[in-house]
């Protein structure tokens, strides 16, 4: 049996486990993506300034969810108000502890953060993820995602391709 796993928004004070499970995650994820160069040597540092700054300035519409057990941190999910096309709102970010993937915690996830954008009255959202990240496309098009474009961004001083995923309906993520 697997332990208890809690979800909560997360406080400026978390800026330091999210930024560790962060990088944590980047590292197994995009390993032969980014370069190791980029992945290795100061990554720690800029997410922990990225999720200190973050997590002081969330925007009234913006939010992040953790997942907890009695361990820490083990997954946590961003939410930034930056609609694009039809879609309300951008899943920026969601991680899962490299160990703990395929235990449900990204499911659990999804699901708070649909019913929260749908709390507030919003009905769809995008994410982007990276050219050869297959694990977390599967992950995306299991938890009813379609493609709608590509697009390029920018990682490390490395500029990456990107697709672009979106639910129309959040409904999926929460049946």
């Amino acid at each position: 049996m697997s332990p208890a796993i809690t979800l909560r928004e997360a406080t400026p004070s978390d800026f330091e486990r999210i930024a560790t499970l962060h990088t944590q995650s980047w590292r197994s994820a995009y390993k032969g993506l980014l370069s190791a160069g980029y992945l290795e040597n100061n990554l720690i540092a800029e997410r922990t300034t990225y999720w200190k700054h973050k997590l002081a300035s969330l925007l009234p519409k913006e939010f992040v969810i953790v997942a907890e057990n009695e361990t820490g941190v083990i997954g946590f999910a961003a939410v930034m108000d930056t609609p694009q096309k039809k879609y309300d709102a951008l899943l920026d970010n969601l991680h899962v502890h490299p160990d703990l993937k395929g235990q449900g915690v990204g499911g659990k996830l999804m699901k708070e953060v649909a019913l929260r954008l749908i709390d507030s009255g919003r009905t769809s959202f995008y994410l982007w993820v990276l050219k050869g990240n297959t694990p977390a496309e599967l992950f995306y098009k299991a938890k009813g995602a379609r493609v709608e474009d590509r697009g390029t961004g920018m990682f490390g001083g490395q500029e990456i391709e990107e697709t672009r995923f979106v639910w129309d309906d959040l409904r999926v993520l929460i049946n």
